[in-house]
């Protein structure tokens, strides 16, 4: 399965683990299960700007060229500290036919249909509802997960393919 990461750098030192951690956890995982990464994103803190989502956007962008089959997070905490926002972003990536995975056992409950969680169900079934309505009453609106649009480095880090006509060099690219 081919699968790209998502790393998202804690609000502080006592908020979970670090982006490093958090790419070495999605490369362990990889490793152990035998998937091919292809990218790994990542939103990263800018000295005078709020950490935006920019590494989220070029991860929609990956999932939106087909090129992955999943998404992979070290933990969900790196989605986001809330719940609400966690199922809001896992179902966006899911709505995109893409299956979202976590290198932390501790999460495989909740990413199970249904979640063993009961406030991640309400939240799964509201957001169910809302596509419903808004599919049935054919609304066009924009997307709901909108982003701040400060300006930013995106990291996005590109891997090598296993065929063997590939060089094997691993790429870094950063867009501005």
């Amino acid at each position: 399965m081919r699968v790209v990461g998502y790393v998202r750098e804690a609000q502080g030192p006592q908020d979970g683990l670090t982006a490093y951690s958090q790419a070495e956890a999605i490369r362990r995982w990889v490793a152990e299960t035998g998937h091919q990464l292809v990218a790994v994103c990542q939103d990263a803190r800018q000295v005078g700007y709020a950490l935006g989502r920019e590494g989220f956007r070029a991860l929609l962008g990956i999932i939106g060229a087909g090129q992955v089959d999943a998404v992979i997070v070290a933990t969900l905490e790196a989605l986001a500290a809330d719940k609400i926002v966690q199922e809001v972003m896992l179902w966006d990536v899911r709505s995109r036919g893409v299956t979202v995975l976590s290198a932390a056992e501790d999460d495989l409950a909740d990413l199970k249909d249904p979640p063993a969680d009961r406030t991640r169900l309400l939240i799964r079934d509201v957001l169910a509802r809302v596509t419903e309505y808004e599919m049935s009453a054919r609304l066009d609106r924009p997307p709901m997960i909108v982003v701040d649009d400060a300006p930013a480095d995106v990291v996005v880090e590109l891997l090598p393919s296993e065929s063997p006509s590939d060089s094997g060099e691993q790429s870094r690219a950063v867009l501005s």
